[in-house]
């Protein structure tokens, strides 16, 4: 997949797509996800010390023919915990490990993998979370397509 960068008027209707609730992927999409990705299968949740701390996706995409695993940091925990946490985020693939992005001492909400496959094969998307020496995951149910 080769990303090229949108011209004003592709920004403007992406944008405006956004705005009238066309669009399933979350607001805050990396640039390297397809646009037309939307969630499958359930949600999964990340808990560290008995509070919910993110939520973990999967996303597919018809047009580029791959998925995402997305994880989001609720706004509740970042309130309440300041400082950084470090995330993977990647999918399992026929039980191994797809697509798998690091984002070390960050402070960010969101956080996408790399894209892989999906077709015909099962998936789940999973995401790693650690926050000062607290580690846990989520993941999400198994999907095959």
């Amino acid at each position: 997949m080769s990303v090229r960068p949108l011209t004003r008027g592709a920004v403007v209707a992406v944008a405006a797509a956004a705005t009238l609730g066309l669009l399933s992927v979350p607001a805050h999409a990396d640039e390297r996800v397809c646009l037309d990705a939307y969630q499958v299968g359930s949600t999964g949740a990340v808990y560290l010390d008995g509070q919910r701390a993110a939520s973990v996706k999967q996303y597919w995409s018809p047009r580029c023919k791959v998925n995402y695993s997305y994880l989001y940091v609720w706004q509740s925990y970042r309130d309440s915990h300041p400082g950084n946490w470090t995330v993977a985020v990647y999918g399992i693939q026929n039980g191994t490990v797809a697509g798998y992005k690091y984002y070390p001492n960050t402070h960010q909400a969101d956080f996408w993998s790399q894209p892989y496959g999906g077709a015909g094969v099962c998936t789940a998307a999973e995401g790693y979370f650690e926050y000062a020496l607290h580690t846990n995951s989520g993941r999400t149910d198994e999907r095959c397509g």
